[in-house]
């Protein structure tokens, strides 16, 4: 079992490596990855692609929403960036129709929601500069303390409210901590 470990990692890490190619072609692009629904920590058991750690790539756990970690979210202080509502999201699905799901493939589209209406406010944003005004502007969640870089949930007002401060000439630093003052949680 033990060796069995040893190389699956070993072939995620792999895995990993060969993603991150992709998003270096790319670097004004913001790849959002679901953290994966095994309810694991990707710190200790890397998941592909989520493990991917460039500046333009932003990693997302599931929660039920603002209660708790989804019982199936991955998890990861180091490797799972935010967190966004992931429990019982309508979503389309094939023939036209919707149901309600579950896992983080329903929370990251929040992230990328949250990503664009961040882009409406001020395009001239670069991708790394996106990934550190959605996580800065988070929802800090007790419950997500050291279960997610963050430690919170992508709040899309606040981080709209930051984007704005930036294109008025602020620091990305200064944004965040005005933005984090004018939106509440």
């Amino acid at each position: 079992a033990e060796e069995i470990r040893k190389y699956s990692v070993i072939f995620v890490n792999a895995m990993v490596t060969e993603t991150a190619k992709m998003a270096k072609t790319s670097p004004e692009t913001l790849f959002v990855m679901a953290a994966g629904n095994d309810g694991s920590n990707n710190d200790l058991l890397p998941v592909a692609p989520a493990n991917m750690r460039e500046p333009n790539s932003i990693t997302v756990a599931a929660t039920l929403a603002d209660k708790s970690l989804a019982v199936f979210s991955n998890y990861g202080e180091k490797m799972v960036d935010v967190a966004a509502p992931g429990v019982g999201i309508l979503s389309s699905i094939p023939g036209g129709e919707s149901m309600y799901l579950s896992g983080t493939s329903q929370a990251a589209p929040y992230v990328a929601m949250a990503a664009g209406a961040v882009l409406d406010e001020n395009a001239s944003l670069s991708s790394s500069e996106l990934r550190e005004v959605l996580m800065g502007t988070v929802d800090a969640k007790d419950f997500l303390a050291g279960k997610v870089r963050s430690g919170g949930i992508v709040n899309r007002a606040r981080a709209v409210s930051a984007a704005r401060f930036m294109a008025e000439g602020k620091s990305l630093a200064e944004a965040v901590k005005l933005a984090r003052v004018a939106v509440a949680d």
